[in-house]
């Protein structure tokens, strides 16, 4: 009894032994890295909500999503239906005799990957019918203003004035037999990157 007692010793320290020299564990794979998306970039996004420009204000919100991924090297770096917060910069209400309805809006923000980035955009403008497409074209021609594009999807209630307007990034959406001006969702908007960001694709 003793020479077997004596002999399972050595045997407990072998296996010990293999166990201590399994093979290393694989190495975490890296984190992304932080991508900059440079000014100048294009950013489409399309309404999640309506946009009623006779009850809207100056520094009010509204809900979008991006419409289009961001590219950067073959590689996508702000995806498609990404969260986008706009701000009303500036909103002007037709009277019951003249003028027509404006409003100019920038991206806020925007989010994905539970992350959220604050986004310094150019203005986008939509101008309602008033005094006619006249007056449109000179909401289009201000300086720093982006453009809407695509008019409302699937033709709806708006119309797009086509071309750029003063030789500037600009063009109008008229409101087509309304008293004020209606961005509907679904309305496809098109924003340019006025500084860089830096995301985590």
């Amino acid at each position: 009894m003793e020479r077997v007692s004596s002999w399972a010793v050595p045997v407990a320290v072998v296996v010990l032994s293999v166990g201590l020299h399994a093979a290393p564990q694989a190495q975490p794979p890296r984190p992304p890295s932080p991508v900059t998306v440079p000014a100048g970039t294009t950013v489409n996004v399309r309404l999640t909500q309506a946009i009623e420009v006779d009850v809207a204000q100056a520094g009010m919100t509204f809900t979008a999503r991006v419409d289009d991924p961001v590219f950067m090297n073959s590689r996508i770096v702000i995806p498609r239906e990404a969260k986008a917060i706009l701000q009303a910069v500036k909103v002007v209400q037709s009277t019951e005799f003249k003028g027509s309805d404006q409003i100019s809006l920038k991206i806020n923000a925007i989010s994905f990957g539970g992350h959220v980035y604050q986004v310094a955009t150019e203005y986008a403008t939509a101008q309602g019918e008033g005094e006619g497409k006249r007056t449109a074209r000179k909401v289009g021609g201000g300086a720093g203003l982006g453009a809407i594009v695509g008019g409302i999807a699937g033709g709806g209630e708006g119309a797009l004035i086509g071309g750029l307007v003063g030789g500037i990034a600009g063009t109008a959406v008229a409101a087509s037999g309304k008293e004020h001006l209606r961005l509907p969702a679904e309305t496809r908007l098109q924003f340019t990157l006025a500084s860089s960001i830096r995301v985590m694709p």
